[in-house]
């Protein structure tokens, strides 16, 4: 069973339908995050202390953190690589860590957490740094229409796609999902886009030919989908 997001913290039964899977290479878990008030901020950062250090010791490292530029039911996003399942399930096993997990129950109103692997494509996994105070990047969930949705979507992938390299823009993850954790909705791929601006992204989507395929082929291959533009938080 899947805790919906309002619990925060995956039930048992989807830590073991994780761990029932074949362990053939890295996973990223999808982190989108809502904090209490007024002091939720705080409380996770003390929780945040302890699990970075604490993925870090299995190999594990944050790929990119970012706050959301609009009001929304999130906060900020934070992808985090683990080089297998078995990583991610070992530090389930730590003592400091789940000393830490009351601060992250205290923190957060809701939790998304949805686990992912890599799609078909080769993927960097290298910690996205901030380059510049104008860049963003959209964080996309996505749930395909059942007969084709996922083909419909492609198409205006491919026009999106040209539309974003034009402007200096890039996809800079796509993974497929692996096993929902805490969620509300069946996810079934992310999509992180960068832009060179919020302005770049406004002005692609005020295009005709980003209308049309958004109008053909976007609408009509999602059943449901979350796009939200962020900030990105690490610095090198």
């Amino acid at each position: 069973m899947t805790n919906p997001t309002t619990a925060v913290n995956p039930s048992r039964e989807s830590l073991q339908a994780l761990a029932a899977l074949d362990d053939k290479g890295p996973i990223v878990m999808a982190n989108l995050l809502k904090f209490a008030e007024p002091d939720g901020r705080d409380r996770y950062r003390e929780y945040s202390r302890v699990s970075s250090r604490e993925i870090a010791s299995r190999g594990g490292h944050v790929i990119y953190s970012g706050q959301f530029l609009h009001a929304t039911d999130w906060d900020t996003v934070a992808l985090v690589y683990y080089p297998s399942r078995g990583a991610y399930l070992d530090l389930q096993e730590s003592a400091a860590y789940q000393a830490a997990i009351p601060d992250r129950t205290a923190g957060l109103t809701r939790r998304l957490l949805f686990a992912f692997k890599e799609a078909p494509m080769p993927q960097k996994y290298d910690p996205i740094i901030k380059a510049d105070d104008d860049e963003i990047y959209v964080v996309n969930l996505l749930q395909f229409k059942k007969d084709g949705g996922a083909a419909e979507y492609g198409k205006y992938g491919n026009v999106a796609g040209k539309l974003i390299a034009e402007r200096g823009g890039s996809i800079a993850l796509l993974l497929d999902a692996e096993q929902a954790m805490v969620t509300d909705d069946d996810w079934q791929r992310l999509i992180l886009v960068r832009y060179p601006s919020l302005q770049t992204l406004m002005e692609m989507t005020s295009t005709p030919t980003w209308r049309e395929a958004d109008s053909t082929h976007r609408q009509s291959g999602l059943q449901n989908t979350i796009a939200i533009p962020s900030k990105p938080l690490l610095r090198g």
